[in-house]
């Protein structure tokens, strides 16, 4: 690859990183979006991974995790995108790669919902985020935020195929001539 190539790469991806990073500073200080706010991050991934493949999709995912877990004043936030949004729209493809409907969906839902699971146990145990404090039982809260999680998930997954296809017929095009 050429410094030309390089120098457009780095450039773009480190504009794609700043951006996903601040929206979620400025989401985690409103006090909103905490699940919003790592899906729309996480959808800004769609670019370097059509664009330069999934070696510096993972590359730049690494730096908005990282910098996520040190800057997002919301850690669960922050782990919702490391754990569960952030990677997804790189590995997309290559889940609805599986021929067969129903091991895809439950490949998906499994990569979901052991994400989904770890990030409540991190954020409760590590940094003390306050899930599922409540006079209801344990297990019904839980089969709640599944639920809801899953049902979320399923959108979301949705969601990304129709960026992907818009990726592809207009702002891929639009983002080769200006990069390439």
């Amino acid at each position: 690859m050429n410094s030309g190539k390089t120098s457009s790469k780095i450039a773009l991806c480190g504009i794609l990183t700043a951006l996903s990073v601040t929206g979620m500073i400025i989401a985690g200080f409103m006090g909103v979006l905490t699940y919003a706010a790592p899906m729309i991050a996480g959808g800004v991934m769609i670019v370097p991974v059509r664009e330069y493949g999934k070696g510096t999709a993972f590359t730049m995912f690494a730096s908005v995790s990282l910098l996520s877990m040190i800057l997002i004043p919301d850690k669960e936030m922050a782990l919702f995108y490391l754990l569960l949004f952030g990677h997804y729209p790189i590995i997309q493809p290559l889940l609805n790669g599986i021929n067969h409907k129903l091991p895809r969906i439950l490949l998906k839902a499994l990569v979901f919902n052991a994400g989904a699971m770890l990030s409540v146990l991190l954020a409760k145990l590590i940094f003390a985020v306050p899930i599922f404090d409540s006079d209801k039982p344990i297990w019904l809260l839980a089969a709640a935020y599944l639920i809801a999680a899953n049902i979320c998930f399923a959108l979301y997954d949705r969601a990304l195929l129709g960026f992907y296809t818009l990726y592809d017929v207009r702002l891929g095009p639009l983002l080769g001539k200006l990069f390439k």
